[in-house]
């Protein structure tokens, strides 16, 4: 147990990308949540959203259909933060919340917090295999000829 309670204590220092990745996994199921409902648009202040299609409603957590809860300030500060420059709402499409999402993955994927993780990983784990269709970097294993 005590070797668990490391490993986990090894993660604490993730905590930021975890938080990150759940707070723009939000912006994905916003999105389908407006696809959802046949809206267009999302007016998006620190306080409330305003979902605009055949109709208009504005609240501070809109729950999904699967249960989910996106709540107006996290929606909110992750736009600010992908957008990059502070406004006092922002109106975004559905495709735009995904476009945003696909760019922050990628950026995600390229970035040291990810190669930290992973790093930590393979520090309590062993190597992670790599995914087909993705590179590690490395070599693959030579074959043994025997």
């Amino acid at each position: 147990m005590d070797n668990l309670l490391k490993k986990a204590g090894a993660m604490l220092g993730h905590l930021d990308l975890f938080t990150h990745m759940l707070h723009l996994r939000s912006l994905l199921q916003l999105a389908a949540h407006l696809e959802e409902r046949g809206d267009r648009v999302i007016l998006v202040t620190p306080q409330t959203m305003t979902l605009i299609g055949t109709d208009l409603e504005t609240v501070e957590v809109i729950t999904n259909s699967k249960g989910v809860q996106i709540q107006a300030g996290v929606a909110y500060n992750v736009l600010q933060g992908l957008k990059g420059h502070e406004a006092p709402e922002y109106a975004v499409t559905r495709e735009e919340l995904k476009a945003l999402n696909a760019e922050a993955i990628r950026n995600l994927e390229q970035g040291d917090a990810l190669r930290a993780f992973g790093e930590t990983l393979v520090r309590i784990s062993g190597p992670i295999p790599a995914r087909k269709g993705r590179s590690t970097g490395g070599t693959a294993p030579t074959p043994d000829p025997t």
